[in-house]
């Protein structure tokens, strides 16, 4: 069976000789010489800039703490390693007798590592955006992020009006490949909240997160949980 990351390679119409490949999956235990290890280096730098670029972008926007927050999960080897797995990136490693890929803490930091360098190895033969593109493929950043807004704001709104938030799209833009959608959450009749992200689930957990901004806000003025407000009064 064709690795699961050959098949988003072709998908995006990415090519890397065969050669590249077995650099970017082999470790230095494996050869010293000839590794991943500088692949890793430069993969590591264009996935940081990825991922900050993306959190920059959001809508409503983040806080720079919020933003470092979040960078620092996304990036993190065990998230990445997490991704490798999917991708078949194991089953592809070439490792010396000292290194165990069933072993916690190195098979993150080997996986992860790897991921990288794939990373680099794309950036190197096609450049940026096929790289960003590739990156925007394998994970949803909207989604790893660890607030599940959605869930909060039903919790929130089902405690105070007995009914659900609704979510609808009110607006796409940008080519196929890189398409970024705008989503609005609606409460007791009413939009509470507007959000942006590549994928309308991203979208929707924006828009939860003004939502539950807002609903708080008014929380705090002291308005009750009458069912007969609308939600410009919540």
């Amino acid at each position: 069976m064709k690795p699961k990351f050959l098949d988003i390679l072709e998908e995006l119409e990415i090519d890397i000789p065969e050669d590249l490949l077995r650099i970017v999956f082999t470790h230095r235990s494996f050869d010293e010489t000839n590794n991943n290890e500088r692949l890793e280096f430069l993969g590591d730098a264009v996935v940081g800039l990825v991922v900050a670029d993306f959190l920059y972008r959001i809508e409503p926007p983040l806080s720079e703490g919020e933003m470092s927050k979040y960078k620092a999960k996304l990036v993190s080897r065990r998230h990445l390693a997490d991704i490798a797995l999917k991708l078949d990136i194991k089953e592809q490693m070439r490792v010396g007798g000292g290194e165990d890929l069933e072993r916690g803490r190195e098979r993150y930091t080997i996986l992860g590592n790897a991921l990288e360098a794939l990373i680099g190895a794309i950036f190197i033969r096609e450049g940026f955006d096929k790289a960003r593109r590739f990156l925007e493929k394998i994970f949803s950043i909207g989604t790893s992020i660890e607030e599940d807004y959605k869930s909060k704001l039903q919790e929130s709104v089902q405690a105070l009006y007995k009914e659900i938030p609704v979510y609808r799209v009110i607006g796409e833009e940008g080519p196929m490949h890189a398409r970024k959608f705008t989503a609005e959450v609606i409460v007791k009749g009413r939009s509470l909240g507007t959000g942006s992200g590549f994928s309308k689930k991203e979208a929707e957990q924006y828009a939860a997160k003004e939502a539950l901004s807002r609903l708080h806000n008014f929380e705090k003025e002291g308005i009750d949980n009458g069912s007969s407000k609308s939600v410009c009064k919540i």
